[in-house]
């Protein structure tokens, strides 16, 4: 983690989810690096809390959605009934 952190590129680009551990195994950790700043999510969160928070991270902030992530996000606007962003288009 500490590698990604001081990372030059990852600190110019948008805030990643990182797991820690393997994807099918129950031990897992994972964390959201945004800049030389983390958030880890609780163990006891699934994946699907931290998509969600992530997602919630891009919004508050008002960045860009990434091109792969930019349907799925638009969709989360939909369903948390906000207002569908037209500035917010993957860079």
């Amino acid at each position: 983690i500490a590698s990604l952190c001081s990372n030059s590129e990852t600190s110019k680009t948008q805030p990643q989810l990182i797991c820690i551990g393997s994807v099918k195994s129950t031990t897992r950790q994972y964390i959201i690096i945004a800049r030389n700043d983390r958030v880890a999510i609780p163990a006891s969160e699934s994946l699907t809390c931290a998509v969600d928070k992530l997602f919630k991270l891009y919004w508050v902030c008002n960045v860009a959605y990434p091109p792969q992530l930019s349907s799925a996000f638009t969709f989360f606007e939909y369903i948390y009934d906000l207002t569908i962003s037209t500035n917010r288009k993957a860079k």
